[in-house]
Formats: structure tokens, sequence, C-alpha cells
């Protein structure tokens, strides 16, 4: 070979060795980038996996170039270091390729670290639910406040019209009555169910334990919902705490329906909340539908509510997010897990052949609606004063605030609506009292929650000294901003009942009392009475039972069929005594029925007239 052909000869592999080391180069910093990844912990499980054929190719090219040196002798043996050539165009087509894929892949890069950022941002969400609930706040006072209501037997002699009818109802069932048939009841099976157990023993102790039970859980599933509606801790046990506080105030004296339905309606509202953040399956709709039904069998009216405005909220949700299948899946499963509790147990009233007077008495409430008597203004103003005074009207109005989730939206929806709708019930019923305003309680209190919680703080690292003054601070703008009115409308709701006992009417109950007595001593077990009352009291201390299924004159007379059923009733039941309050105005049927057919007892009373059946 001649000079000239070895000299082309060596420039030839000069430039073939520079664009090897330069490819070599280039693998090798890739190989080093891949590396250095790999040993940083990285929870981008995703870019790693893109990465993963950079590493393979390079591998790959590395080992056919280092085979292709090592074959080569006279190659690794080029002493000299030749200019930096421009790239081939095979390797300009490559790293143009490489190029190309990494600006492809990098949104793709970005889209799986957006997701996995949600999920670390919703996961703070989920695990509230599986946060501690304190337990020894809500157990005091649960048992406090079933302690001061009519459980005591000696507060007996303090119970509105309503718990009396009640506690007759649960007494009455252990003496073989049945609900709907015997005796006039607007609530749910499940309820009665209850009462006669809290009868069973005598007294009402075992009543009032099941009470403090069904509280103590309403406080505990009440503390859950506001942890993941505002996701706050202090937030929640303020909304705990004013829970009791509206319980004792609108359910003084104990033994109201609401009471037993609330934790199953706050267990439902957790159970949306854990579905909205997406911690639940649609299968669990079953789940739902099944405590619904408990829930419709305790409290009809309120359920029913409460229950309508969940399914429109998730409607919408559902609406919304584009989930029009698996909206009509949960409706299906909701009905599903519904009529797998309901149907067994309501067959007790077709089994007993009182199902049509249970359809007939629970609607009682659309029956007697009516906004043109003469107590429909009092009842408003009755009304509107105690929401007035224990802050409903200032959870309503503070929540007109613009919110950032859709569980938030829901809830408020359902706050806004059942609130009303309470409200308005209440008004446009005969029968006034606070307890009325019970079933308002799972639609206002989310409406607190959001009120409290733009007054409290967030941050998981203040010290107890600030949270302390936080909290203080809330209560002082609930009950400041209400002039303190909270506080004048408890004492008046509980000192009522005692000073109409023992100041306007005193002696009452003790003439009540010596009736009982008389009538135990003069009649026989298997006789019925009737107390023309303003309570129903009068039965379970003479142990006898009520002539007419409706126990009183003074309840549940909304409706035309029972102000003429009440009279027809004490006459075919043959009644051997009847009591009459003087304060009670007699109807013209029933000055006639006494007339014609009972004698006036000469045993002179004070506030009560005794009749004998002649």
């Amino acid at each position: 070979m001649s000079e000239k052909e070895q000299e082309m000869t060596s420039k030839k592999l000069g430039l073939h060795v520079g664009d090897s080391f330069q490819d070599t180069r280039e693998i090798r910093e890739v190989l080093d980038k891949s590396i250095f990844r790999e040993e940083q912990p990285s929870h981008h499980s995703q870019v790693e996996a893109l990465e993963e054929p950079y590493t393979n190719e390079a591998s790959d090219a590395v080992v056919e170039v280092e085979d292709t040196l090592v074959s080569d002798p006279e190659l690794l043996a080029e002493p000299k270091e030749e200019p930096e050539q421009p790239l081939s165009r095979a390797n300009r087509r490559s790293r143009k390729g490489k190029v190309e894929a990494g600006t492809a892949e990098a949104p793709i890069v970005e889209e799986k670290a957006e997701e996995l950022e949600e999920d670390v941002a919703v996961e703070p969400v989920r695990s509230q639910a599986k946060r501690p609930v304190p337990l020894a706040l809500p157990f005091v006072l649960s048992l406090l406040i079933s302690l001061l209501h009519v459980g005591v037997p000696f507060l007996t002699r303090f119970a509105t019209n309503q718990q009396s009818q009640d506690l007759y109802a649960g007494w009455a069932m252990t003496k073989g009555q049945v609900p709907f048939g015997d005796f006039y009841g607007t609530n749910g099976l499940l309820y009665y169910a209850i009462n006669w157990l809290g009868s069973l023993a005598g007294g009402h102790w075992i009543l009032m334990l099941l009470q403090a039970i069904a509280l103590f859980f309403a406080g505990t599933y009440l503390y859950r919902v506001v942890r993941l509606l505002v996701a706050d801790k202090g937030t929640a046990k303020n909304i705990q705490l004013l829970f009791y506080f509206l319980v004792l105030g609108l359910g003084f004296g104990g033994v109201y329906v609401t009471f037993f339905s609330l934790p199953i309606l706050f267990a439902s509202m957790n159970f949306i909340l854990a579905y909205l953040i997406g911690d639940r399956k649609d299968e669990g709709f079953i789940f739902y539908g099944a405590i619904a039904a408990v829930a419709f069998l305790i409290d009809p009216m309120t359920s029913a509510l409460f229950y309508l405005l969940a399914f429109l909220g998730l409607t919408g949700f559902n609406i919304k997010e584009k989930r029009w299948a698996r909206g009509f899946y949960q409706m299906l499963a909701a009905l599903l897990g519904f009529s797998l509790v309901f149907y067994p147990i309501g067959y007790v009233t077709v089994w007993n052949q009182t199902f049509g007077y249970a359809i007939n008495q629970v609607t009682y409430v659309f029956n007697a609606l009516n906004f043109t008597n003469g107590q429909t203004f009092s009842n408003a103003i009755y009304y509107g004063l105690l929401a007035l005074a224990f802050g409903l009207v200032s959870a309503f109005l503070m929540s007109f605030t613009k919110q950032d989730s859709s569980a938030r939206r829901i809830f408020r929806f359902m706050g806004w609506v059942g609130s009303l709708v309470v409200l308005l019930v209440s008004i446009g019923l005969p029968e006034q009292g606070a307890y009325q305003l019970l079933p308002m309680l799972p639609f206002v209190l989310p409406l607190f929650a959001l009120w409290f919680s733009r007054d409290e703080e967030t941050d998981e690292g203040l010290e107890r000294r600030g949270r302390k003054k936080k909290n203080k601070k809330v209560w002082a703008a609930y009950f400041t901003s209400q002039a303190f009115l909270p506080v004048i409308a408890l004492i008046y709701l509980v000192a009522s009942p005692v000073v109409q006992d023992q100041v306007l009417q005193p002696g009452q109950s003790s003439e009540r009392s010596e009736i009982a007595s008389y009538i135990q001593k003069h009649s026989k077990s298997k006789e019925t009475i009737y107390a023309w009352d303003t309570r129903a009291t009068l039965y379970q201390e003479s142990d006898r039972l009520a002539a007419s299924a409706l126990l009183t004159p003074t309840s549940y007379l909304g409706i035309y069929e029972n102000r003429t059923n009440v009279t027809q009733q004490i006459d075919r039941s043959e009644a051997k005594y009847i009591v009459v309050n003087n304060q009670v105005e007699l109807t013209s049927n029933m000055k006639k029925l006494l007339k014609e057919n009972y004698r006036l007892v000469e045993k002179k009373y004070r506030h009560f007239k005794l009749y004998q059946r002649s």
C-alpha cells in the first residue's frame, strides 16, 4: 500500500473512531442519568417505566461499540485526537428520534405526576374517617341529658302531651295493644317497638338507657360528618357540643322520635360524604338503602324528607360528573336494600290488620296542614323566635358563601330546603311545641359547620392555647351574635313545664294522681277510661287503658275525621270513667254523651270533673 493510501485509510479510521467516541459519550451520559434516577427514591413509578426503553437501547449500543473496539486493535492503538466532526446523517436521525420521543412522552409524564398529586391530596380527606373519635364527651352528655328527661319517674309529671302519649304507647303494647289500631300513632313501627322494649321492666329506666345510646351514636357520627365536611377537628367538637345543647333545649323531656332516628340519619350523611370523596363503592348503596328503611320505620316524615333531598343532591352530582349509568345503578341498589328491610318489618302491620290505619296516621302531617286557622300566626311567632334565639336563622344566612367542594354544596342545599320545609310544616300544624323543630337538626347542623369553620384555624401546628382561644372565639360569636338569646331560650324551655305545673296550675298533678287512685280502686282491670285532658298520664297512673285511639282531645284533631271519631269511639267502648279537665273545652257531641250516659261523681275536685257511666 502506498503512503497516500495509508494516509487516506488512517483519516477514515480517525473519523470512524471520532464518531464512535462521540456516540459512546452520549450513551454513557444517558446511562449515568438513568442510574442516578434509579438510585434516588421516587414515588413516580410511571416516570421510571417510561425511561426503561432508553436504558435498554443505550446498554445494547454500548455493548456493540465495545465489541467493535476490542475486535479492532488498530482503533484502540490510534494515538491521534481528531477534531470533533459534525454528526453523521444516521446519528443526527437517531438523536432527532430520541428528542422527539422525549418531547412526546413529557406530557404523559406530567399527566401521571398530576394524577399522583391529586391522589396525595385526596388521601388526607379519606383518612379523616379513620381518625379516632372522642367518646368521653358524647357519653357523658348523652347520659346526663337522658337523666334530665322523663326517663326518671319523678320527672314524668312534667311531660308534655306528646311525651305522655309516646310513653303510653310503650306501656299499652305491654298490655297487648298494637299501634295504629288500638292507639293513634304518627311515628314508625320500630319506634313503638323501642318504646315497648323500654317499658317491659316497669318504669322508664330502660327507655332512658336506649335514648342515651341513641344520643351517643348520634354525637359520634355527627363528629365524623363534620370532620369530613370541613376537615377541622375544632369545628367538629364545637358542632358536637352545639348538638347536645340544642337537644337539651328543643327536646327537653326526651323520648321524642327524632332522637332515635338521628344516629341513622347522621350515619347516612357520613356514607354520602365518603362516596363523594371516592371512599365507597356503588355496591355500598345496598347498605345505604337498608339503613334508610330503618330510619323510615322509626321516623317516617323526617326520613322521607332527608332521603328525598339526598337523592336530589346525589343525582345532581352524578349528572355533573356524567355518571348517568352509575347513578341509575346506585338507585337500584338503594331500592334493593330498602326493600330487604322494609317489607319484612312492614308486614307486621298487614298481619295485625292495621296497614291501612298506619298509612293514614303516618301521613297525618300532610292531612293536618292548615295555614288559614287562627293558630297559624301564633305558631309563626313562636317558632320564629325559637329559630332566631338558637341561631338557626343565622346559620342559614351565614351559609350564603361560595363553597369549593361538591360535598359542601350538596349539604348546603339539603340544609336550606330541609330547614325551610320543617319550619313551614311546624307553623301549619295545630300542635305547638319546641319539639316540632327537632327534625330540623340533621339539616341545620351542616350549616352551622360551614359557619363555624370560617372562624376556625385549620393549621395542625397551632398550640393548644391557640386552639382554646379559637374555640372561645367561636362560642362567643355564637352567643353574642344572638344577643345571648340561646341561653335565655334554654332556660325558658327547661323551666316552662316546671313553672306550669308548680306555679300556674298548682296542685293539678297531685289531683290527677288522686283521681287515678280512685279509678283504680273502683273499676276493673279490663274496663276502659278516657282523659279529656291536656296529657295522657292518667292512664298509666290508674293502670287503665284508653277508650279511644285518640288519647287526648287536644292532639291529632287537625283533620275532621278525628274530631268526629273521638266521641264515637268513647261511646262505643263504654268507658267506665271520663275525667274532664276544666280548662279543656267540651264539644257539643261530648256534652250530649255525658248528659245521656254519665253522671257526675259527687267527690269534688278543683281542676277536674269525674264522670261515671250510669
